[in-house]
């Protein structure tokens, strides 16, 4: 059962409210997990000693960033998609629908026979 019963699959005029909702990319945790690596690098300089140890930490540091700023891009991907878009875009957006060529299958009266047949040998 669906969730707008009023609203049929077809209706291009019924939308939700977070369709409706243009989403933006969160630039501000972009920047705090920005700042956030760069802050941590810097105490890394001044906390640790020079050596294996270090340069480990350093690098660990940042591919973690990295890691952090990629996955910040892909759960943002629709956002920064839709930035691209002007207010025509809509309009221009081409949908192409493939009728189905699928026979209808020749054993379907078939199967129905057989399943009669099954439940009265079970209610017996």
């Amino acid at each position: 059962m669906s969730r707008f019963p009023e609203i049929a699959m077809c209706d291009v005029t019924g939308r939700s409210r977070l369709a409706q909702r243009t989403s933006r990319p969160r630039w501000g945790l972009l920047y705090a997990t920005t700042a956030l690596m760069l802050a941590a690098l810097a105490a890394v300089e001044f906390v640790a000693s020079p050596g294996t140890g270090q340069r480990l930490l350093r690098s660990g540091l940042v591919l973690g960033g990295f890691g952090a700023m990629a996955l910040w891009a892909r759960l943002n991907r629709r956002a920064l998609d839709q930035l691209g878009w002007c207010e025509c875009a809509a309009a221009t957006i081409t949908v192409r629908v493939i009728p189905s060529d699928r026979p209808e299958p020749e054993h379907a009266e078939k199967d129905e026979e057989e399943d009669t047949r099954v439940f009265a040998l079970v209610a017996r």
